[in-house]
């Protein structure tokens, strides 16, 4: 480590850092000695007030049997300092007192709080302070008390203020020193960096073989440094020259430059290219320039050996020679200069790199040829596209390098005839080309299948609407005709079932054979079950047709649900399954009466036929602020999940062992989805396969109710009615009259 690095090893922050932790650690040493001194005088108080009081009472009770006066004994027992002497009756009140009272003055009631029957110490917090207490008690009874500052009986000044000047007084030393010393280190380092600086200069100067030289106006004399001197053979160490001395070693034509130039006479030039004369009688080339403000009086400058040059251009022609060469090897792409003889003069290593041509193969002079002979690849290249210009050869063009790559080169002629070319690598730009060329015929592909695509959509689109038109005219002219045809189909079914039942009943008398009673009453059944699917088909036409017209009033749902209890009672009894209701004090709703009554027989009807004999139909109701709920529980064997979502469609039926056992239209479910929708209510199933269905209807209470769904079903209940239950407010709508 040379001595600028040891200096700085000794930086100011890091001696800073060394006396902050000199100065804290002194610091925490002078506390810990100011707790001992502080403790230190506490105890000693203690223990005088402890003698006191022991030496005080023996001295009292002596005096209370020899009748010496009391007062007399305390004073010869005080303790000295602040401190006082009380003299105490059995219950606390002062006797005598002896010492410094208004110092130490216990209050009378602080007397009487003391247990003076035995000995004991203790402290109080007063107004002045802490008071330290010791007391004894005497063979009469009375006590004789001790009382002192806690902190210092003596009062002697404060530790802390001795210790907090001590250590001001040392931080102040220790921090000027340490100032002093930093000062010291930093001048030190300033020599050190100044020492190194003018080794280093000296170094450079010998390595350059140039020197700074001074010129003295009173002696005439000029002093030049070892490093110019020495290798020019005029001495080996810096040296003072004389004008006679300077006039003898120069050349006599350059005497008139010299003089002007060291001297400032005659004045007016600053720099010139000189000849010193050798030991050996050669000439060597030196350069020697100076300030242009500088005077006759103060004269200083610099002194070049230019022994080796090629020119006599001095050191600006080198300079500018040496910027030249780093600008173009600096450049990013290939550079290469021809001399007007077609000869090699300048290039870059770029340009050998390219070619793969050895760098210590080129050298100013080769022709074309040579060149391309010592090229590892492109030689074609490089002679066709690098060399000098001839006849109608392009100046500019795109040729393809080793490695994939591209250059774009540009030839021009100099004003000496001389050719320059400089390559610039294209690839990226090429590929970039390329992949642009790849993108546009990609998308032109893209748009014109996308044309393609737009015309058949086009068409699709165009039949699709006109398959639609004709499914909605099917669909309005089945919905329409079916409405229309509601009374043709109705009358004669009528006239079948009514005289079946005349039949049947043998109103006009007995028909004979059992068969025929038979025949009769197969007859009357099919009739009334083809009655009710067309009964079912009929008003869902007239829903999808739009004319179905309800009439929302205040409807007793108690008295409509035991009607449909009534009306279904029989088939259940028939099917052998068990029905239950529990509808008590069911509250009105807001609905269509006739409504509310087909609904409610859709879902009993339902339940009734898919649950097998033996099981069990329970119809119940639950209320709250906005509806009343119509609860059928079965114990059938249920749906499946994924089969609820179905159900609710015109003509569809769950897919299990029932549906496929049972007749039906599967139109229920959807009429009285379709009715719960037109008055704003809520259809709703819950079924799980082998512990049957709970089908809920829930009605509003008052019109434009927002209804729910009781609690305990939402979870696990498929939901059928859609948008309409959301938007009571088409309950209300008329549709167009039947």
């Amino acid at each position: 480590m040379d001595l600028t690095a040891r200096i700085e090893a000794l930086s100011p922050r890091r001696l800073a850092i060394l006396t902050g932790a000199f100065i804290v650690a002194l610091a925490v040493l002078l506390v810990i000695e100011l707790n001992d001194k502080a403790t230190s005088r506490q105890v000693e108080t203690e223990l005088r007030l402890r003698q006191a009081t022991s030496d005080g009472a023996s001295a009292m009770n002596i005096a209370i049997m020899t009748g010496t006066p009391a007062r007399e004994a305390l004073r010869n027992a005080a303790p000295g300092g602040y401190s006082a002497l009380y003299h105490l009756s059995p219950s606390g009140d002062v006797l005598a007192v002896e010492g410094r009272t208004d110092i130490v003055n216990v209050p009378a009631a602080a007397l009487h709080a003391l247990d003076l029957g035995v000995r004991g110490e203790t402290k109080l917090d007063l107004a002045g302070g802490k008071i330290a207490l010791s007391w004894r008690p005497l063979d009469n009874g009375e006590t004789l008390l001790a009382a002192a500052p806690a902190r210092d009986m003596f009062d002697r000044s404060r530790v802390w203020v001795v210790y907090a000047i001590i250590l001001s007084a040392m931080t102040l030393v220790i921090v000027s020193l340490m100032a002093a010393f930093i000062r010291q280190s930093r001048a030190a380092s300033t020599a050190a960096h100044a020492l190194t600086t003018l080794t280093d200069f000296n170094a450079a100067l010998s390595g350059g073989r140039c020197s700074p030289w001074f010129y003295d106006g009173k002696d005439r004399t000029v002093v030049f440094t070892r490093s110019f001197l020495q290798p020019l053979g005029l001495g080996a160490r810096d040296r003072h020259f004389t004008m006679r001395e300077i006039s003898a070693l120069v050349h006599p034509e350059d005497l008139r430059n010299v003089v002007a130039i060291l001297s400032g006479d005659p004045s007016g030039v600053s720099e010139g290219v000189i000849r010193l004369r050798e030991p050996g009688g050669a000439w060597s080339q030196v350069y020697l320039r100076t300030s242009l403000d500088a005077t006759r009086f103060n004269r200083a400058g610099v002194a070049f050996d230019l022994a080796g040059a090629n020119n006599a251009l001095g050191p600006g022609g080198a300079i500018a020679e040496t910027r030249l060469r780093d600008a173009i090897e600096s450049i990013p792409e290939a550079f290469v200069l021809w001399d007007a003889k077609g000869q090699l003069a300048v290039w870059n290593r770029r340009f050998s790199s390219i070619f793969r041509i050895p760098t210590k193969v080129l050298r100013p002079g080769l022709t074309v040829d040579q060149v391309v002979t010592c090229a590892g690849v492109a030689g074609d290249v490089l002679a066709e596209c690098f060399g000098p210009l001839e006849g109608d050869a392009l100046e500019n063009v795109e040729v393809a390098l080793p490695g994939s790559r591209w250059a774009h080169i540009s030839r021009r002629r100099t004003a000496e005839g001389g050719i320059v070319c400089v390559a610039a690598n294209v690839t990226d730009l090429k590929k970039r080309a390329r992949a642009q060329k790849k993108k546009e015929r990609e998308l032109q592909l893209t748009v014109e299948d996308l044309e393609g695509s737009r015309v058949e959509l086009s068409e699709a689109n165009r039949k699709y609407e006109y398959e639609k038109y004709r499914a909605e005219e099917a669909s309005r002219s089945k919905s329409e005709f079916l409405a229309n045809m509601s009374h043709e189909l109705r009358t004669p079914l009528n006239a079948i079932n009514g005289f079946s039942e005349v039949m049947q009943s043998e109103l006009y008398g007995p028909l004979g054979d059992m068969k025929y009673k038979e025949y009769v009453a197969d007859i009357l059944s099919s009739g009334r079950h083809l009655l009710e699917l067309i009964d079912d088909v009929l008003d869902m036409s007239k829903i999808e047709a739009g004319r179905l017209t309800l009439e929302p009033k205040r409807v007793e749902l108690e008295r409509t649900l035991n009607e449909s209890v009534r009306l279904v009672a029989k088939r259940a009894s028939d099917a052998g399954v068990k029905l239950t209701a529990s509808i008590g004090h069911a509250p009105p709703v807001w609905a269509d009466a006739r409504a509310v009554k087909q609904v409610a027989l859709n879902l009993l009807s339902n339940a009734i036929k898919f649950t097998p004999r033996g099981g069990e139909v329970t119809l119940t109701a639950e209320a709250d602020l906005d509806g009343v709920t119509v609860i059928v529980a079965d114990s059938g064997s249920g749906i499946e999940r994924a089969q609820l979502k179905k159900l609710g469609a015109p003509f569809q039926l769950a897919e299990n062992h029932f549906s496929r056992s049972r007749n039906g239209s599967g139109l229920g479910l959807a009429l009285s989805k379709s009715l719960m929708e037109l008055q704003g209510g809520i259809l709703a199933l819950a079924s799980q396969p082998t512990k049957g269905t709970v089908a809920c209807a829930t009605f509003p209470r008052r019109k434009d109710a927002k209804v729910r769904l009781p609690q305990f079903i939402r979870k696990e209940a498929h939901i059928l009615t859609g948008a309409a239950a959301q938007n009571p407010e088409r309950f209300s709508a008329t549709q167009a009259a039947e």
